[in-house]
């Protein structure tokens, strides 16, 4: 056989070309709209549970943040009942942590925990402070007291616990 007969086999043409072409389609065509549809519905769970807050876990959001409120005010107040309180406060945050259902819900209920715990926290170390100064006291030492970072502390806590009240504000109403 010549070149010049090689040369002038047609090996590949348009329509070989176009008849592959026509079998991918009828193979990917299914698989690119159930692809298309999925994704529209996983777009769709997920806008839900990132901005959607549910109406139970509204309600019992404001409950446990009534509930966190009055914790504060005790705390700030340094009056008794600070122990009933927190329990309170803190089956309310049980129970907001129960209606939680999208991660919006799940999101809320877990600052709500957080602020409950901080306040906890806080009341645990001031009369951890106290006890120890009353024991400094009857040994007849001093208690060593910077004023100036003691109120630089208040006063940062108390930014912190208004941002957290403000941001559970914002998400509950």
């Amino acid at each position: 056989m010549k070149i010049r007969d090689l040369l002038q086999v047609e090996l590949w043409s348009k329509e070989t070309s176009r008849m592959i072409i026509r079998r991918i389609w009828r193979v990917t065509k299914p698989v690119a709209v159930v692809s298309g549809i999925l994704v529209l519905i996983l777009a769709v769970v997920f806008s839900v549970e990132w901005y959607w807050l549910t109406t139970a876990e509204r309600i019992a959001g404001k409950a446990a943040l009534v509930q966190i409120e009055k914790l504060e005010q005790l705390e700030r107040d340094a009056s008794d009942g600070f122990d009933s309180a927190d329990q309170q406060a803190k089956a309310s945050v049980v129970v907001a942590a129960q209606k939680a259902w999208t991660l919006r819900d799940r999101r809320t209920a877990e600052m709500l925990e957080l602020y409950r715990w901080e306040l906890e926290t806080g009341h645990e170390y001031r009369i951890r402070e106290s006890q120890l100064r009353l024991i400094a006291t009857q040994r007849r030492r001093s208690w060593f007291s910077n004023p100036e970072l003691e109120r630089n502390l208040r006063d940062s806590q108390e930014q912190v616990f208004s941002s957290m009240r403000s941001f559970l504000h914002k998400e509950l109403d």
